[in-house]
């Protein structure tokens, strides 16, 4: 019974006279229909029972029916082979391993050598059946793979091991780079460089592309209705069954809600961590690593609002340029959305702003926290408009991770920490106001008044010029003649 429950290879053979069938020997390949008469021929269609049902098969039968067997050991307080076992389930799950579907053989012969290892690590198992047992399955399973005995384990303190990853999960463009960044009230700075302050109140697509989607909602910020930050953030990675899944993958940001995972609960996927999301600090900080396109989302929160930063190679951003849609990390917001921010921070000078601050500190704010450029312009903005000391991190923030991902952007931002070519662009000071406050367009009555004034200049010196023209031709008409 034993042998017939573990599938033993013992064959029992009947006597058989030399004028059998049976003692003439098998017939010819070419006449084979099936297993023959030597019984060690196996249907093509034979499949192994899987690891899991030997092991249980093999425990049952060897506690039901060798209970106690001179010179062997079924139980041993020494042989901890148990936990190999465990080890095994574990490492199964890790490298996603189902028993359904077609199953990865390198990752299989990944579990199988992690369960051969600690099994040949375990000691006090001498004599000990269910250890010999166990290690031959395992030896046998592993032929059937044709697995190396030496190469890739996962260790017990690691999730998972790093496979070899191959070509069709490598991105194989150029490693050249471009970094689009979203925060403050709110901040964009476009993967082509420029640098805009913008409403863009409500939904707005930052990317979209053939591997991934990223969404950002902005909502008004407390204190102040007009200006506007960051509040949702949502990314979306297109599925790829060669590195990932067949199904897409979303990730789900929040005021005061930034999970460590995706919205399924997973962390990785794929055998090769093609995408990996990675917890740098809970609930302030977290990376979205899209190894198969050499792509980083990072998403932050400070204070109460949200920050994103992405590297992505150039390859793909110019793909993106192709596309009708807004992207505003590829086109930049639309102009009806753009602030006039410097003619905003110059009408500012010597005023007080709607947070009760003077300009010439706030700036001293944004110069002690070393932002230059557009960025040391943000600061200042964000604080004449909020009052919000979080902006001023938001800011350094996210120029520490364009010098990251693209260093090449340090020579084009220059070191620029105050607002007087600004003053003398927009004649800024208490006696030139009529800038809007708070988040507004900046494009006053003092910038409609300039416009007007230009126009009718010029259309009072085409009246005068026609004029000229109409007297002298009429002199020419009425001289008499002589």
């Amino acid at each position: 019974m034993a042998h017939g429950l573990l599938h033993f290879s013992t064959v029992l053979r009947n006597q058989a006279s030399p004028t059998t069938p049976e003692a003439r020997g098998p017939p010819s390949l070419a006449l084979w229909n099936g297993m023959g008469p030597s019984g060690y021929h196996r249907p093509p269609s034979f499949k192994y029972p899987s690891l899991k049902v030997c092991l249980i098969l093999l425990s049952v039968t060897f506690i039901s029916v060798f209970p106690s067997v001179e010179g062997f050991s079924l139980r041993s307080e020494e042989c901890q082979v148990g936990k190999c076992t465990s080890e095994y389930q574990s490492a199964r799950q890790n490298l996603n391993i189902s028993d359904s579907g077609t199953p990865d053989g390198q990752a299989i012969c990944t579990a199988l050598r992690t369960y051969r290892h600690c099994i040949s690590n375990t000691a006090g198992c001498k004599g000990n059946i269910m250890y010999y047992s166990i290690r031959n399955i395992v030896d046998r399973q592993m032929n059937d793979f044709s697995c190396n005995k030496t190469g890739i384990i996962v260790e017990p303190s690691k999730k998972k091991p790093w496979l070899p990853v191959p070509a069709v999960c490598q991105y194989q463009g150029k490693k050249v780079y471009r970094h689009c960044g979203l925060f403050g009230d709110p901040h964009l700075r476009t993967f082509n460089g420029d640098f805009q302050t913008c409403r863009v109140k409500g939904a707005w697509p930052l990317v979209s592309n053939d591997y991934l989607i990223v969404q950002v909602t902005n909502a008004p910020v407390e204190g102040n209705a007009d200006a506007t930050a960051t509040s949702k953030l949502t990314v979306i990675v297109k599925g790829n069954k060669m590195c990932t899944s067949k199904v897409f993958q979303t990730y789900q940001a929040q005021t005061n809600n930034l999970p460590g995972s995706f919205e399924d609960g997973h962390v990785t996927y794929g055998p090769y961590r093609s995408l990996e999301l990675v917890e740098v600090e809970p609930g302030k900080q977290v990376e979205i690593h899209i190894r198969y396109i050499e792509t980083i989302v990072v998403i932050r929160q400070i204070g109460n609002y949200l920050t994103f930063s992405i590297k992505m190679p150039e390859e793909l951003v110019n793909s993106s340029h192709t596309s009708g849609d807004i992207q505003l990390c590829s086109k930049g917001c639309p102009v009806s959305e753009q602030i006039n921010y410097q003619e905003y921070m110059a009408k500012k000078k010597g005023e007080l702003s709607i947070t009760g601050q003077k300009r010439e500190n706030v700036e001293e704010v944004c110069r002690k926290a070393k932002l230059v450029g557009f960025y040391f312009d943000s600061c200042v903005f964000d604080l004449l408009a909020t009052g919000d000391q979080n902006f001023t991190i938001s800011a350094l923030k996210a120029l520490q991770d364009l010098l990251k991902y693209q260093p090449s952007a340090s020579k084009t931002i220059g070191n620029r920490t105050s607002l007087e070519s600004y003053d003398e662009q927009y004649g800024g000071g208490s006696n030139n106001s009529g800038g809007s406050s708070g988040g507004g367009t900046g494009n006053g009555a003092a910038s409609f008044y300039k416009t007007t004034t230009s126009c009718h200049y010029k259309i009072q010196l085409f009246l005068v010029v026609l004029l000229t023209l109409f007297i002298s031709r009429t002199s020419i008409l009425l001289t008499p003649c002589r």
